[in-house]
């Protein structure tokens, strides 16, 4: 009975009640238990949720709010993604490394949940993430200021950002590479599911459309023994060289990380 009503039992008998009324309540999961308090609510509440609750958000092994996460930090050597065995000892038949997963965000991105990365996602369809277009490193003066920073990263840094985020940038030659699968014959693409399935005109949100080119795209890294030069990943069959930074190439742009 709530708190100031009264009633009277079959036999006469009157009482008062104490229920205390907390009207909507409304409850944010922490890191430590709350306490329900003892009352009545009118139903109007809620209890929070959180769309980044997800599996690829979480380190691995830590199960929060029974989601179980996947995420490895770190992740240690990564698998190359060779599985065919040319005897014992080879890549194919060891498959050392840590395991790759990646999860499409839905958003025009895709996370790697061994390496933290956030990857953009290229499309078929026109605009600045078509897989088409390419970029200049640099206007001449050796420093990245080329296209590749005036039209690509300003164009995905503009305003709020791409998928909401506002640091994106080329990534180095190391974190380029972490795309490459070992496994895909020429003339690859060579780089894993998540990046290759490409249907002309879907759109960057679409889970089922994901474009590379089987050509070189540039990392941030420049080549030290020519400084006009900078480090490159040809996806044609997935090995890096260096070109020179007035050359027009496709980039992917990356963000976060551990």
């Amino acid at each position: 009975m709530l708190a100031g009503k009264t009633f009277s039992s079959g036999a006469g008998l009157g009482a008062t009640g104490s229920m205390t009324d907390n009207g909507a309540v409304t409850i944010t999961p922490g890191v430590a238990d709350q306490t329900i308090a003892a009352g009545y609510h009118n139903g109007s509440g809620t209890v929070a949720g959180d769309a980044d609750l997800a599996a690829g958000n979480i380190k691995n092994g830590a199960n929060v709010f029974g989601v179980v996460g996947t995420l490895s930090a770190g992740g240690g050597v990564l698998k190359t993604g060779q599985t065919t065995s040319y005897g014992t000892g080879s890549d194919g038949n060891m498959q050392k490394g840590t395991a790759r997963s990646f999860t499409d965000n839905g958003d025009g991105t895709i996370t790697d949940n061994v390496t933290g990365l956030m990857w953009e996602k290229k499309v078929d369809s026109g605009g600045i993430h078509d897989r088409d277009n390419r970029y200049t490193w640099s206007t001449g003066t050796n420093d990245m200021d080329g296209t590749i920073v005036t039209t690509f990263l300003a164009g995905l840094n503009a305003g709020g950002g791409f998928a909401g985020h506002t640091d994106w940038r080329i990534p180095n030659a190391f974190e380029l590479y972490t795309l490459v699968n070992l496994q895909i014959p020429y003339p690859g693409p060579t780089v894993y599911g998540a990046f290759n399935s490409c249907t002309a005109g879907c759109s960057v949100t679409s889970p089922s459309c994901s474009c590379t080119q089987s050509d070189d795209y540039w990392s941030s890294s420049t080549y030290q023994t020519n400084p006009t030069y900078v480090w490159s990943v040809f996806f044609h069959v997935g090995h890096v060289g260096t070109d020179g930074k007035a050359a027009n190439y496709f980039a992917r742009a990356v963000r976060a990380g551990f």
